[in-house]
């Protein structure tokens, strides 16, 4: 099947994905979660998973967190073999779109001072930078972005 003709499909996911998620994370994090860890956070209310699945396989997810009205991206990863073909955008849209509906007032993340390209990715989804957090990653040692967008009225 060509590349054109590839569907992708954004879902909220189940426990059924835990295994896809942490085999994902581990290919794009340095500081992965454990796969433990991506079952507990799922059994919370404020946590909610979005997954892309391009002809049935399981190609990136999205962990949002929401809270009170604040809600909090905390990863979007993309399999090597299907990054720079929109999954990443799908899975912001999808949180953005879970968001709005939770009524949250905006989203923050958190995103690594040399991943740029999620930075352009997050600029054009109109998230506006907040300030720095020293050190905040580890494997290696980097400061981390903080970034908003209020969502008051969006979507």
């Amino acid at each position: 099947m060509g590349e054109a003709a590839r569907q992708v499909l954004i879902q909220k996911a189940d426990a059924s994905f835990v295994h896809d998620i942490y085999e994902i994370g581990k290919l794009c994090f340095s500081d992965a979660w454990r796969e433990e860890t991506v079952a507990h956070d799922m059994e919370g209310d404020h946590s909610e998973y979005f997954i892309a699945l391009v002809d049935g396989k399981t190609a990136g997810y999205g962990c949002y967190w929401f809270i009170m009205d604040e809600g909090q991206l905390l990863n979007i990863g993309v399999r090597p073999e299907y990054r720079k073909k929109g999954i990443g955008a799908l899975l912001l849209e999808a949180g953005l779109e879970e968001a709005v509906k939770r009524r949250m007032s905006s989203l923050f993340l958190e995103v690594r001072v040399s991943n740029e390209e999620a930075q352009r990715l997050y600029k054009k989804y109109g998230f506006r930078m907040l300030g720095t957090r020293k050190g905040v990653y580890d494997l290696p040692r980097e400061d981390g972005y903080i970034m908003s967008k209020t969502l008051k009225g969006v979507l």
